[in-house]
């Protein structure tokens, strides 16, 4: 009589009560893979198995594209630009949103705008290689846009703030280098014109008066949230102001904390007779300072 190996069965027993993760029902699957980030699906999940990869080729996977450059760029083996491109090109012109973050050029921006029709929101941080010519050109493309957010990406913004995103609900702003007390009412007026439908709006470091900013507030008559931090020509306090603040239900003022806001200060100065540090700018106690030819350099994290 055969002797009977116990141990031999309760691996069997063990390897039939596994359960075979390939037969999860598909929207489960979907939602482990849509965990991860984009990067990693493209370069890693979609190589492990052929379910894996006919999930992430569905287009519902990529109606939201996020993209982002790491901390050490110089350890990966991967082009971000070329991975953007394919995720645009998995979308099948079922793309909604997208955020890029420290990459991206005029040729990709034109890839993605071309093929995405249905295209509601873009996110532009740290884009230093998207020129604000080609990004007037791209929005042209696309002028059902809602949410349009360009941060730290060019100075020259108010070029692309045109007539052709009339349905813009959200705008952000955040640019480079701010000069203060030189003042600046071309990109307040023209969001005035071109945004009537804004709901939110956030510019850093602004130029704008207290005219620019009362041009947005009657140009704009639907806007419930407003960020003027570090706008330093803008008087909240003025009576022309006030009466059409009201009906604000979020706003956060130039003096209002910077904290928790992805950037800091670095202030660069030209007249080597004059000492000044971060307080001298953000409490302004002495109005009689002249801040004319100090430029205040935002810089992400």
């Amino acid at each position: 009589m055969a002797s009977i190996d116990l141990h031999r069965i309760k691996r069997l027993s063990a390897v039939e009560k596994s359960p075979n993760w390939l037969e999860m029902p598909h929207e489960l699957m979907s939602n482990i893979l849509e965990r991860l980030d984009d990067v990693e699906i493209l370069n890693s999940a979609m190589k492990v198995c052929t379910t894996w990869r006919r999930i992430g080729r569905d287009p519902a996977m990529w109606k939201v594209i996020n993209m982002h450059k790491p901390a050490r760029a110089r350890n990966t083996n991967y082009d971000l630009e070329a991975l953007t491109k394919q995720a645009v090109h998995l979308s099948s012109g079922e793309l909604i949103d997208i955020s890029l973050e420290g990459f991206g050029t005029d040729d990709l921006l034109h890839h993605i705008v071309s093929g995405s029709s249905t295209l509601n929101s873009v996110c532009l941080t740290n884009c230093y290689n998207i020129t604000s010519k080609r990004l007037n050109h791209a929005l042209k493309m696309v002028p059902q846009l809602e949410k349009l957010h360009i941060s730290y990406t060019m100075n020259k913004f108010h070029e692309v703030i045109v007539p052709n995103c009339p349905h813009l609900k959200s705008f952000k702003m955040d640019i480079v280098r701010v000069y203060v007390d030189i003042i600046r009412d071309i990109d307040a007026f023209a969001i005035a014109k071109n945004m009537p439908e804004l709901r939110q709006l956030q510019l850093y470091g602004n130029g704008m008066s207290d005219n620019g900013l009362k041009a947005i507030l009657d140009g704009c008559p639907h806007l419930e949230s407003l960020d003027i931090r570090t706008c330093y020509n803008v008087n909240i306090h003025a009576k022309e102001l006030k009466l059409s603040m009201e009906r604000l239900k979020n706003f956060k003022g130039p003096n209002d904390s910077i904290e928790n806001c992805g950037f800091y200060p670095r202030f660069l100065q030209y007249d080597d007779n004059y000492y000044f540090d971060e307080y001298d700018i953000f409490t302004r106690d002495d109005e009689s300072s002249d801040f004319s030819h100090i430029i205040i350099d935002y810089l992400s994290l």
